[in-house]
Parts: structure tokens; C-alpha cells; sequence
């Protein structure tokens, strides 16, 4: 957010300060000389004062948490959640208790919260650092250290064939411009979509690679539940592996991948040079270039599930645009927009890695999305992240196809 944007939205804070009363003013003055009394906390990774504004808030973001709107529960709400774990990193609560240290991860990281706080303030994120100090303290909930295991173990969320087990889905050009880093989830569940995407690079003449047989798990989704140290060891194996391929531009088919490697592999101490996009931000690339034109008419009628981590938060919009670019160029697409789309999207329920520690949960959020795609009347549920098109496969929103899939059927079968 820039300097006078930040100054428009927290306008409201100092008409509020001089509207009171000398006594209230001082007093204040004198609560922000003793502040880090209250925050100051040691050896964290949770920014402790930014975690303590969202405890004092007055939770104006609680009605867009999905873990509060599914569970009914006033714990999970996002100022709540923060309190209980301000009150842990100070040690008022026993962190060791797993029904304390289950609140850190009842979140599915969507940053709905974030859309309509006064402050910015990513709930979602500070829970994520809460996570890292539970971890460091050697505290998991069920399932969490099963996960890293199994990850560490197999190099991905699956099997160690996940991404060789289709012989065509591994392309690798000389001199290649593109390193297509294909998602655990996408090579697994939607190989489909990753042939589609294989399509169009070969028919935009790009020279790509992807290194099927030595890729691994980009290290988000351990991340996200505070595995830090086994994110950094996947974000230093992915950054050898495309120093070896000696591509520039890395194109990924998953939003969450890219936000691993753009974003968390920086904060993770590991720095590199490289583009990286979307598919959704390199196909409007190509498309605006002529690089690939769609020609073929494709009569369907789809809705577009907007995924939360490509249009709003670290990524900020990026995608909310691109997509419906794409859409507007395909002949005969009836595309149909879905009532909460854009910035004000809502979760799939598989952010956060929460069918892997609250599958229930998980898949309550789900199944509320679907019945809000499914009543735009649409024959295709399509989106842009294979997490959430995982999410909907399992939870009655079949059939679900990637926005590669969509582009693909529109390009001429022709060079």
C-alpha cells in the first residue's frame, strides 16, 4: 500500500485522537511510551505489536473469516485468535496445551481479514509466525509433523513419481527461456491441466524446461504451518535446480508456488534474480505480444473462482484482471461472474494447508464456495490455482478445469 493511500485509510485514527479530551490524549501519549512493555516479548518470530493491534481491535473482519463462519465459533474469529495468541507468546496461556496451540491454525491464510482492516493487518500472517514459534518450541498439533515427515521423506506432498508418472509431461528445450515449475498438486490431480499449459508455451514458440524428474515441492505449504527450516531447505534445492537449468523467467501453475518463490524464499534468507509469474500473468503476456491468439470457438459456459493468494495479500491483484482478459478474447465463451469475486473472493478452504490438520473444516469451506459458484447456473467451475481446484473436485463442485484447460481448447491446432 502506498504512503497516500495509508494516509486516506488511517485518516480516521487522528480525527479520533484530537476529538478527545486533554486527560484521554495524554493518557495515550503515555501508552505509547510504555508500549513495548506490553509487546515486547523474546526470541519470537511473531511481530508481537502488530499481532497486539489485531488483539485490540474491534474485529470488524470477523464476518469474512471462513474458520468462524463454518466452526460457529467465536475463538476462531481473527481478533480472538490473536488474543489467545498474544496472551500464549507471553506465556498467560500454556502453549503446550494443543487445544491453545490449535487456534494458531485455524486459519485458512485468505487474508479476507486483511480486505477490510483499518491497519492492514494480515491475521493470517502474524498466525503463520505464531506457527514458527510453536514449532521452534518443538509444539504440533495432529497431522503437522506427519506432513513434514512425509514431505521431507517423499520431496513432495505425494509421491516421489509425482511429477514423472506421465512420460509427456516433462518437456526440456535447449537454451530454455522458461523454467514451467508445475505444482505438487497440479501434476498430481489436474495432469490434464499441466499438458494444457505444455500446449500453449509450445505454441507461443517459447523455449521452456521443467525438469520433471528432479523437481520437489516448492517448500510453501511447510512454510505456512511453521516449518521453516524444511522451507528453507526446498527453497535452496529449487533455486540450484534453476541455476542449473539457466532459464531467466519462471512460470508456475500455481499461485501459492509463485508466492513461495517471489515472495517467502526472500524472507527464508534465500535471494535470486529471477521473473516469476502467474500462468495466468505470462499467458495475458503472451497474448498481448500476438505470441498465441485464440481462434477456435469454445462454447461453454463457466464461472471463475478468483484465488485468494493471486488477488489480494503479498500478490496484491495480479490475477483478478488477467483472468477475465484471457476470458474476453475466447469465441462463443459465456462466461459468468460469480456474485463474491475479485478482491472480495472467498476461500476454497484448502489455504493454509488446512485439510492436512482440519479436513472437516476445510472441506465445510468448500463446499459453502461451490454453492456460490454453482448458482451463477455455469457448467465449469474454472480457477487458476490447483489447490482450489483440488478443494472443489472433493467437495461436490465437479467439473472443475484449469483456465490453462480454457485457453488450450481456444488455439488453433495450426503453428
Amino acid at each position: 500500500m502506498g504512503l497516500l493511500a495509508k494516509i486516506k485509510k488511517y485518516k480516521w485514527i487522528v480525527k479520533v485522537f484530537f476529538s478527545g479530551s486533554f486527560k484521554d490524549i495524554k493518557k495515550t501519549i503515555q501508552g505509547f511510551r510504555h508500549e513495548k512493555d506490553f509487546y515486547y516479548v523474546k526470541e519470537t518470530h511473531v511481530d508481537m505489536k502488530e499481532l497486539l493491534k489485531c488483539a485490540l481491535c474491534p474485529n470488524m473482519c470477523r464476518f469474512e473469516c471462513p474458520s468462524l463462519r463454518v466452526t460457529h465459533k467465536e475463538m476462531y474469529a481473527p481478533a480472538t485468535k490473536s488474543r489467545i495468541s498474544y496472551h500464549m507468546e507471553r506465556k498467560n496461556l500454556d502453549m503446550t496445551d494443543l487445544h491453545t496451540a490449535e487456534v494458531a491454525y485455524m486459519c485458512t491464510n485468505c487474508d479476507g481479514c486483511r480486505n477490510w482492516c483499518p491497519m492492514d493487518i494480515s491475521t493470517g500472517d502474524l498466525l503463520t509466525q505464531v506457527r514458527a514459534d510453536l514449532i521452534n518450541r518443538e509444539i504440533y498439533i495432529p497431522g503437522v509433523k506427519e506432513f513434514d515427515a512425509r514431505v521431507m521423506e517423499k520431496q513432495t506432498a505425494f509421491e516421489q513419481d509425482t511429477f514423472t508418472q506421465i512420460e509427456d509431461l516433462n518437456v526440456n528445450m535447449e537454451n530454455p527461456e522458461v523454467f514451467y515449475y508445475t505444482g505438487c498438486v497440479m501434476a498430481e490431480k489436474k495432469p490434464a491441466a499441466v499438458k494444457a499449459n505444455i500446449k500453449i508455451l509450445q505454441k507461443a514458440g517459447i523455449r521452456f524446461c521443467m525438469y520433471a524428474d528432479e523437481r520437489t515441492c516448492c517448500g510453501g505449504p511447510l512454510h505456512t504451518l511453521g516449518l521453516l527450516n524444511s522451507a528453507k531447505y526446498f527453497a535452496e534445492k529449487n533455486i540450484a535446480l534453476f541455476n542449473k537449468a539457466g532459464a531467466k523467467i519462471i512460470v508456475t501453475d500455481c499461485p501459492a508456488c509463485t508466492n513461495s518463490i517471489r515472495n517467502t524464499y526472500k524472507t527464508l534468507g534465500c535471494k535470486h534474480n529471477y521473473k516469476v509469474y502467474t500462468s495466468v500473468e505470462f499467458y495475458r503476456k503472451l497474448l498481448e505480444e500476438g505470441k498465441i491468439k485464440p481462434e477456435k470457438s469454445v462454447p461453454l459456459s463457466i464461472t471463475y473462482h478468483d484465488p485468494c493468494i493471486s488477488s489480494r495479500g503479498k500478490m496484491g491483484t495480479i490475477d483478478i484482471e488477467n483472468a477475465r482478459f484471457i476470458f474476453s478474447l475466447i469465441p462463443d465463451l459465456d462466461f459468468r461472474e460469480v456474485y463474491l469475486h475479485g478482491d472480495i473472493t472467498q476461500c476454497c478452504g484448502r489455504g493454509g494447508v488446512s485439510h492436512v490438520h482440519h479436513p472437516e473444516i476445510s472441506d465445510a469451506i468448500g463446499k459453502q464456495r461451490v454453492a456460490q459458484l454453482k448458482e451463477t447456473g455455469a457448467e465449469y467451475i474454472v480457477s487458476a490455482c490447483p489447490a482450489c481446484e483440488e478443494g472443489f473436485m472433493f467437495n461436490d463442485g465437479d467439473p472443475v478445469l484449469d483456465i490453462g484447460e480454457i485457453l488450450a481448447k481456444s488455439l488453433a491446432d495450426h503453428a
